[in-house]
């Protein structure tokens, strides 16, 4: 086993089977002076589960909130020659975990930077999900959806702006209300993925429509209550669509009646109720309520 150069180590560990650990990231939690944890606890319980014993070894909490204090004495490490290990709860530091605040600091120190490539939860989805792009069009990621509705609405509408293959996380908490308004803004019959626990003993994988996983859902849940445990990685298929001649042709002097709507409703509810008067789907009306001119030009 060759020794590690000085440096930060972004290390990615299992997102659930432990057979997944690279005999790279070994040696490198192995060998490392510092480590940096999301969780110290999650941390020492990955090294026993590996039988992994580091020689010597200090282990320090880095998350959101202590990033910024942390990232100074790591720093300070780093100017010592020491050799530091980053790694989160699981899958790949400083994707929708902490992380990226830490990797710029030692790029802009001048300090060398290596990535032990490994599991992500990002890369699992897209790799399952079967989805190819429309030309032009390539995949994003956008972390995860927002807890508050607003601006999980918002974010939505982003992605349904984007377009091509798009992936968010999701909580299990919130997951039943995130579907609904997936539908409301990119509409049901989005072709999705709908991934939990992956590598995990209760591994779940849906595809189909956002119509059918809404079901599917629904149908498993009465079953299965485990089906409401563990995050969950969405992969959206939105295919690129010709606009909606109807959009054009709503009335000028509709444009009272659709600021009233705008005004009274929550915004799914007001797309509801335009998408039925209109003939628009669902994600056409919601993105009509978001414009800020009516139909006749003024302002709502």
């Amino acid at each position: 086993m060759t020794e590690l150069n000085p440096g930060l180590y972004v290390i990615a560990t299992p997102i659930g089977h432990m057979d997944d650990l690279s005999p790279h990231a070994r040696q490198v939690l192995t060998q490392a002076d510092l480590i940096c944890a999301e969780d110290t606890r999650q941390y020492r319980h990955l090294l026993q589960l590996a039988q992994i014993s580091p020689v010597s070894q200090k282990v320090i909490t880095i998350h959101a909130h202590n990033e910024a204090a942390q990232t100074a004495r790591v720093m300070g490490a780093l100017s010592e020659g020491k050799r530091v290990g980053l790694v989160s709860d699981a899958g790949t530091p400083g994707i929708a975990d902490p992380g990226q605040r830490l990797v710029d600091a030692a790029w802009s120190h001048g300090f060398a930077v290596f990535p032990i490539a490994g599991p992500s939860a990002l890369t699992a989805a897209l790799s399952v999900c079967g989805f190819t792009p429309q030309e032009g069009r390539a995949w994003s990621f956008w972390g995860f959806l927002p807890a508050r509705r607003s601006a999980r609405l918002k974010l939505l509408q982003a992605i349904a702006d984007t377009g091509g293959v798009c992936l968010v996380f999701a909580s299990p908490h919130r997951l039943e209300e995130s579907i609904e308004d997936c539908i409301t803004v990119l509409g049901e019959q989005t072709q999705t993925l709908l991934a939990k626990e992956m590598t995990k003993r209760f591994e779940t994988l849906w595809r189909g429509s956002l119509g059918d996983i809404r079901q599917q859902r629904a149908d498993r849940a009465a079953l299965d209550p485990q089906t409401r445990k563990g995050e969950y990685a969405i992969v959206f298929a939105i295919r690129e669509t010709a606009p909606c001649p109807a959009t054009e042709k709503i009335p000028g002097d509709w444009a009272p009646w659709l600021s009233a709507v705008r005004r009274a409703l929550p915004k799914s509810e007001a797309a509801r109720i335009v998408s039925a008067a209109t003939g628009l789907t669902r994600q056409q009306a919601y993105s009509l309520l978001l414009t800020p001119d009516s139909p006749d030009g003024q302002d709502s």
